[in-house]
């Protein structure tokens, strides 16, 4: 076990030794300083520390060779005796638990009382956390372990009460173990006790509260909170000072628990590199304020965990490097214009083409999730398209058609796809031969057989047809995306929408003419802001002609989010990016000129950007690749990525500038130390000092009416006045 903790420690608890008390550890035993009582059977080597209760020794089992520590309790006074003796009791209880700090020998008959427990090198959990959070792939194990010895400690009937990181040591392997029992309780106790702030549940802050084992499930999450982010939840300056800047006990237990009931969850584990929807699901279940909402035992979220694990897939994941991008301060006085023109654009430089890179990247990343999207649309609807029921309800004639009978095998078909989506908006529908519309989820029984042959999704030319000219086209032939159009959503045009739509065949060879269409509309709208702390988001542009002949219509934009809000008739303006189908065509993915790209909407998004591009493209069954005929569009502000070159700007002018007043302040130095060695009349402590140093006669003031002044001493013919020689001159002087 290793003891680390400042000297200053409440009895029943972890003593943590810090360095200080490290090295007058070290001191006292190389002084040879002798254990306060010798416990037979071991050899005391070494003095560990010492705390509030008294000082811990390392000593060796004679018998087995073992290295233990033992605590002895030399400060009566000091000592909680009733928290020491139920830490005593319950690690009886645990012995050889492979989760528990283990207990080997108590003597409170001794003078002074001791008990001697496992030596852990490895330090505790809190030391562990000090260099910072830890990554997933360390922290999962360790809360799982932790899990595990508190699942033990509650078969046994006890309720630890006081998990933090200070209370977990590691052995060997660095597999935790659960220590410091003090404030422990039976199941059917029903005496309060209080853990650590920030650490213990709202409802454990109460000192009329009665044990329960989601206390430690509470504790248990604030610990992989804190593995996750380095400090634990709502632990930051303002929530400190509310909890521990009011008065007496009672209140800042209200307060903590007010700041808990009321404060919005924690969020910081969700933005953790490596952290999954679901992994952090079961941290915030663990930090629910109210109980009931918490799980009720640390067994239920080891369930969790396990269930975690199985549904996880390991997905190859895009590593962002960033550049780094390092600016030499040269502090010089005469530093040429063209050094420090040619520094800065270098910098420039290597901002931009970290920022192209990271773009590209992203928009590569974008563009993959979009065609596994698409792709698992097109999967879905081929997979429902070769169901029997959908065929035969296609083949039979409209007027014998039991419409809401194909309604509802819709829905369940919207049902199974919603159930595996983020955002379950779509819109199944289903078109015959004849163009007409049998069915829909949501049901629509009033567009029941409306003709829909005019759609792009029904006959796949890119168009929409007139809807009262012309034989019916022939239905599509393999899978299709529409063109976009406005959907009416709560009495406005709100949404960009598509539709994607497969044939369905008679038969699964596909031959011969297809029974009619089945397909999905899907509204394009979803956030566009990256997570950062710069202005950055991803777009969606449709390369393919609308209805009015253009290409590079914006169909997901940050000033699209706009509109949801407004009421119901408010226009909202289309914008195209024509640019950018242009860039691609010509064989480029970012802009790396100059004039960067600028932003087709303007207004608040004027400026110069810097982008990059990505078509969106999917393989079918047959594995040739298809062009949905979008493009994921990455843009930054330029300015934002400058920001580093800005501020190196101002630090070379700051340290040209203190370089240069450094400069002139030696050399005026150097003046006036010349100035004072050359002048002997000075009468200055500096000029005598610097006279001497450079091996002159210090001077005393010049020379006076009756002649030179010469240095004092007990030279023959000089005459005492005032407590100073004044020498007469030399012969020959004049």
């Amino acid at each position: 076990m290793v003891w680390n903790a400042p000297p200053a420690v409440e009895a029943g608890q972890t003593p943590v030794m810090g360095e200080a008390v490290r090295e007058e550890a070290r001191s006292l035993s190389l002084r040879g300083v002798r254990p306060p009582v010798r416990v037979p059977g071991y050899e005391q080597e070494s003095f560990l520390g010492k705390g509030a209760y008294g000082e811990v020794w390392v000593a060796l089992d004679s018998n087995s060779g073992r290295k233990v520590a033992i605590k002895y309790y030399t400060r009566r006074g000091g000592t909680d005796w009733a928290a020491l003796a139920r830490e005593v009791e319950k690690l009886r209880y645990l012995f050889n638990d492979r989760y528990v700090v283990q207990l080997i020998k108590v003597g409170w008959e001794a003078e002074p009382p001791y008990y001697v427990m496992e030596y852990l090198e490895n330090g505790s959990l809190e030391d562990l956390l000090r260099q910072g959070p830890l990554p997933v792939h360390d922290a999962v194990p360790l809360f799982r372990d932790i899990a595990k010895g508190l699942v033990h400690a509650h078969d046994k009937g006890i309720l630890h009460c006081d998990l933090k990181p200070a209370n977990v040591l590691l052995d060997q392997d660095r597999h935790p173990r659960l220590a410091d029992f003090g404030q422990s309780r039976l199941t059917n106790e029903l005496s309060p006790a209080l853990g650590t702030l920030f650490y213990m549940a709202p409802e454990q802050a109460d000192l009329k509260s009665a044990p329960d084992a989601r206390w430690d499930v509470y504790s248990l999450g604030a610990v992989m909170y804190r593995m996750l982010t380095g400090h634990p939840p709502y632990r930051d300056d303002a929530g400190a000072q509310t909890v521990l800047g009011t008065g007496t006990l009672e209140e800042q237990l209200q307060a903590y628990r007010t700041l808990l009931e009321n404060s919005p969850p924690p969020g910081l584990h969700r933005r953790a590199p490596g952290v999954d929807s679901g992994l952090a699901a079961i941290v915030t279940k663990c930090l629910a304020p109210n109980p009931r909402h918490r799980y009720p035992n640390p067994q239920a979220v080891l369930t969790d965990l396990d269930a975690w694990s199985l549904r996880r897939v390991r997905r190859p994941l895009l590593l962002l490097t960033g550049i780094t991008f390092t600016a030499l301060l040269v502090v010089m006085a005469l530093i040429g214009s063209t050094l420090f023109r040619d520094t800065v654009n270098t910098a420039e430089r290597e901002v931009l083409e970290g920022a192209v890179e990271s773009n590209r990247f992203a928009a590569h990343a974008a563009a993959e999730r979009l065609e596994a999207q698409s792709q698992f649309r097109w999967q879905s609807l081929e997979t429902a398209a070769r169901d029997p029921e959908l065929r035969k309800s296609l083949a039979t004639s409209p007027k014998d058609l039991r419409g809401d009978a194909l309604d509802a095998w819709l829905a369940n078909q919207k049902l199974r796809y919603d159930s595996r989506v983020e955002d379950p908006s779509s819109l199944w529908f289903t078109v015959n031969r004849d163009g007409l519309q049998l069915g829909t989820s949501p049901a629509f029984p009033e567009h029941r057989l409306q003709y829909r042959g005019f759609r792009d999704y029904f006959h796949g030319q890119g168009k929409q047809l007139d809807e009262t000219a012309g034989p019916v086209p022939p239905a599509i032939r393999k899978p299709t995306r529409s063109g976009v159009f406005k959907r009416r959503v709560k009495e406005r045009d709100e949404y960009w929408s598509v539709a994607f739509s497969v044939p369905v065949w008679a038969t699964d060879d596909a031959t011969g003419e297809p029974l009619g269409v089945l397909g999905l509309n899907l509204d394009l709208k979803g956030a566009t802001r990256l997570d950062g702390d710069r202005e950055r988001f991803a777009v969606l542009i449709d390369s393919r002609p609308d209805t009015t002949g253009q290409r590079g219509l914006i169909l997901r934009h940050p000033y699209l989010e706009r509109y949801k809000d407004e009421p119901p008739g408010t226009p909202v303006p289309v914008h195209y990016s024509e640019a950018v189908i242009e860039w691609l065509e010509s064989g480029k993915s970012n802009f790396p000129d100059e004039r960067g790209y600028v932003d087709p909407v303007g207004g608040e998004f004027a400026g110069e950007w810097i982008a990059s591009a990505e078509r969106v493209a999917v393989r079918l069954d047959n594995g040739q690749p298809m062009d949905t005929g979008w493009v994921v569009l990455i843009q930054e502000r330029r300015d934002d990525v400058l920001r580093p070159v800005a501020a190196l700007k101002r630090r070379l002018g700051y340290g040209a500038g203190a370089a240069i007043a450094v400069i002139l302040i030696l050399v005026l130095l150097m003046w006036a130390g010349m100035m004072s060695v050359v002048d002997a009349s000075s009468r200055s402590r500096v000029s005598r000092m610097l006279r001497k140093w450079a091996g002159l006669p210090p001077s005393t003031g010049g020379l006076r009416t009756a002649g030179a002044t010469w240095p004092t001493g007990n030279t023959a013919g000089g005459t005492a006045t005032g407590g100073s020689a004044v020498l007469e001159p030399p012969s020959g002087a004049k």
